[in-house]
């Protein structure tokens, strides 16, 4: 090989060496997103706020060092650790340092441990409201301004809890420029037993958007913050103003309106069921033992102290007197002890004075209810003008009107002789009254010293009926309940002891027990249908009926139209030499 083979291949061989000595290090592909940021801000009384930022991001392909949280207040003091929590149930752990006044640096432990998948960085600071200025005053009220960190990507549904100490007045959103209330906010209030919570929801939020909420905030949440700036000294500023004596007159004349209008109601009602009450011999009886007018007047100052707490932010306490003003309005079923009736007798009437229509009042009930309605809604809606939670808090009011309507009711009363049962046996008498095989007629007991049926039932028969059968008695058997009183359809079969209507009675029923009738002879069984309805009631009639129906009587009557195959009777010889002499 030749000298100057042997420069060239040396010569390659070293720029070969220069080449790998002097590549660079390749670095490998990372791609990580924010996909979330859930923040909930506990404040306490002394306007002191904890943080805490569930920040998301989904890992394309890691390993993830660290990621930058962008626009923290300068003052907010940082807890150092902070919690990563994997979707695979996996806890890892990062630290917090300040990068910059403005910017937040989230370093992981162990970066390898995020390669891919979706993290949630639990991000802790506390911040001192008034230090920060971001309490300020706002009039009467309090302005709270609050800004989440900026987003390094766009995500959906950033969903922000402020957790208040309760207050009267409960926080709301505004407009920042104007100061109204946020109507197109996303917003949800819980009010807890001590704690008011602010649900906000951003639907998107944008790549390097920070999102900002204005909160309007009632100072009575914040009491132990002596902040001059939000609380000036007692005589500082400008003087305090002039009550308005004109809206305080008109409350007080609107409420004592009400307490007056609501007792006159009450009472009226109790007249009318005290009066319904005695002309059926009862004794009417209200939930709230004390007299009628003192009931009247309670339920009437109930109502109105309970609109007037709630007017000045005491909810509880004015739910608490509406509910005395519902349970003052009630009325309770009433006693009554029925009397011996007399002698009398039982005939047939004719429909039209059974069945007579008596005089109904759910017309002017149904129209009562229907201003009601109408009035509450209109308050409802026009309160709603002012205050959120205006809608329900009439909604609560307007409970207390719902006694008058569904108690002292004609169905607590007493059952009044033949009017209480004629509509439901009405009704019955035209359903029975369609069949042909059937006779049916209104039956009712008539004093002998009175002209009115005082019990009203229905005789049915069948039109060819056993010997014996003395009808099927259909009525209505009254018992008292604790609301009221309660009917239930009954069947009185009635027969002749001995006769073939007994007979079959036993034969078809025969556990049941006979009791003695209005004679001697007689014999009546007590039936019930299935189900306390008219339709039941029906099968029950239709099936007595053609168990006491004589099979050897056809209905209708029909003439015979087939062959007579019967033989004349053979005579006896003397007759027959009679006849042919």
């Amino acid at each position: 090989m030749s000298s100057f083979a042997l420069v060239r291949r040396a010569l390659a061989v070293a720029v070969a060496a220069v080449a790998l000595l002097a590549a660079r290090r390749a670095h490998a592909w990372q791609e990580a997103h924010q996909t979330g940021d859930d923040v909930v801000v506990r404040i306490d009384p002394t306007g002191g706020a904890d943080v805490k930022h569930g920040i998301r991001w989904h890992v394309v392909r890691g390993p993830l060092k660290s990621i930058d949280v962008v626009h923290v207040d300068p003052s907010a003091t940082l807890e150092p650790d902070v919690p990563i929590l994997s979707d695979d149930g996996r806890t890892l752990l990062a630290h917090a340092s300040r990068r910059d006044d403005r910017t937040v640096r989230i370093t992981i432990d162990e970066p390898r441990a995020l390669m891919r998948g979706n993290f949630t960085f639990d991000v802790r600071w506390h911040l001192d409201l008034v230090a920060s200025r971001a309490l300020a005053r706002d009039g009467a009220t309090w302005r709270l301004v609050l800004s989440s960190p900026v987003a390094t990507d766009g995500f959906d549904a950033a969903r922000t809890v402020l957790d208040f100490p309760a207050a009267p007045d409960a926080p709301q959103p505004i407009v920042a420029d104007t100061g109204a209330v946020d109507d197109g906010a996303v917003a949800t209030l819980r009010r807890e037993p001590g704690r008011d919570l602010l649900e906000l929801v951003r639907p998107h939020v944008a790549r390097g958007e920070s999102p900002v909420w204005t909160v309007r905030v009632d100072p009575r949440a914040l009491p132990d913050v002596r902040d001059p700036r939000l609380r000036p000294p007692a005589g500082a500023g400008e003087p305090a103003a002039e009550p308005d004596r004109v809206r305080e007159a008109s409350l007080a004349v609107g409420l004592g309106a009400l307490a007056l209008l609501f007792g006159l109601c009450v009472g009226r009602k109790t007249r009318a069921f005290a009066l319904g009450c005695a002309a059926r011999g009862a004794s009417s009886r209200a939930l709230l033992p004390v007299p009628d007018a003192a009931r009247s007047a309670i339920a009437g100052l109930a109502l109105a102290s309970g609109v007037a707490l709630e007017l000045y932010g005491r909810a509880t306490l004015g739910a608490a007197c509406v509910a005395l003003a519902t349970l003052a309005a009630a009325l309770r079923a009433p006693t009554f002890k029925p009397a011996a009736r007399g002698p009398g007798r039982w005939l047939a009437l004719r429909p039209e004075e059974a069945f007579a229509p008596a005089p109904s009042t759910w017309t002017g009930d149904a129209l009562a209810a229907i201003l009601v309605l109408a009035g509450v809604a209109a308050v409802a809606w026009f309160g709603r003008r002012f205050d959120p939670e205006a809608p329900w808090l009439v909604a609560l009011d307007a409970s207390a009107v719902v006694p008058l309507f569904v108690t002292g009711r004609a169905s607590q009363l007493p059952p009044d002789g033949a009017r209480t049962a004629a509509p439901w046996l009405a009704r019955l008498f035209r359903a029975l009254r369609s069949l042909p095989e059937l006779r049916v007629r209104p039956w009712g007991r008539v004093p002998l010293e009175g002209a009115a049926p005082d019990e009203l039932r229905l005789l049915v028969l069948p039109r060819a009926a056993l010997p014996g059968l003395l009808g099927l008695e259909i009525g209505l058997a009254w018992s008292a309940t604790p609301v009221g009183w309660s009917n239930a359809p009954e069947v009185l079969a009635r027969v002749l002891e001995g006769s073939p209507a007994a007979a079959r009675l036993a034969q078809e029923l025969p556990e049941t027990r006979l009791v003695p009738g209005r004679r001697p002879d007689e014999r009546v069984a007590r039936l019930q249908p299935r189900a306390p309805t008219r339709a039941a009631t029906t099968a029950l009639a239709r099936t007595l009926s053609e168990a006491f129906t004589d099979r050897r009587v056809a209905f209708p009557p029909r003439a015979w139209t087939s062959p007579d195959r019967r033989k004349p009777r053979p005579r006896p010889p003397a007759e027959a030499a009679e006849a042919a002499a």
